[in-house]
């Protein structure tokens, strides 16, 4: 892809549309863009933050281990993203890793220029304010999913969550089974059989690599929004 078409692309994020051409020259000039194939590490938990990574394209994922041998997928993200800024301002290591799960172009902003932005261009700190405001209302959502919900209702209330996000009545799943597992807090075979129950149920009908959502009413009992 041209140095072009990577431009288009930046000014295609909200980012750029927030915060107008002046301010993202400013980011854009003291950045440079990768392409990462998937499993490619952007940056580890418990380093030192170096950059703002801006998704211009593709997908990646927060993972987390806490120092243990297992991982847990805390969130992914796609196009437009930016990630794990509050590292970032607040000069702290990562809580999380950042994986990337599907070919993406990334750009990565000096951490310090970022902040010296920040400080300068209002429109931007609105702009990240704005959107760290809404990973925090997603992460509550997630911690209210796993303490108040079984994880078949949480695979029901993702799946709802998803075809609203997605514009209709149909999942595309833009990574692979096991990835959506481990965000949901389950095992791959315990994702396997609550999407094969829920397709018992009628509430859904698998299509290789989408879900379609035929009945959400069923898909809401199955969430624990609505009485059996």
């Amino acid at each position: 892809m041209s140095q072009g078409s990577t431009l288009t692309l930046v000014r295609e994020t909200e980012l750029a549309r927030r915060v107008g051409e002046s301010a993202m020259t400013r980011l854009v000039n003291g950045s440079v863009v990768q392409i990462l194939p998937p499993r490619a590490v952007l940056f580890e938990e418990g380093t030192d933050p170096e950059f703002v990574h801006l998704v211009l394209s593709g997908r990646v994922g927060l993972v987390a281990s806490g120092g243990t041998a297992q991982e847990a997928v805390i969130e992914i993200f796609g196009a437009g993203s930016l990630l794990v800024v509050p590292a970032v301002i607040l000069s702290l290591p990562y809580l999380v890793s950042g994986v990337v799960l599907a070919e993406s172009r990334i750009m990565l902003i000096r951490a310090a220029l970022f902040r010296r932005a920040l400080d300068d261009e209002p429109a931007l700190a609105r702009a990240v304010v704005d959107m760290q405001a809404r990973h925090w209302r997603l992460l509550i959502e997630q911690i209210k999913d796993l303490k108040l919900r079984h994880a078949p209702q949480r695979l029901a209330q993702w799946l709802l969550r998803e075809a609203e996000a997605q514009g209709g009545a149909l999942v595309q799943l833009g990574e692979p089974k096991r990835v959506v597992a481990r965000r949901l807090g389950m095992s791959p075979e315990s994702f396997s059989r609550g999407i094969a129950a829920l397709e018992e149920g009628g509430a859904i009908r698998v299509e290789r690599r989408a879900i379609a959502v035929l009945r959400r009413g069923a898909l809401e009992r199955a969430a624990g929004l609505r009485g059996v």
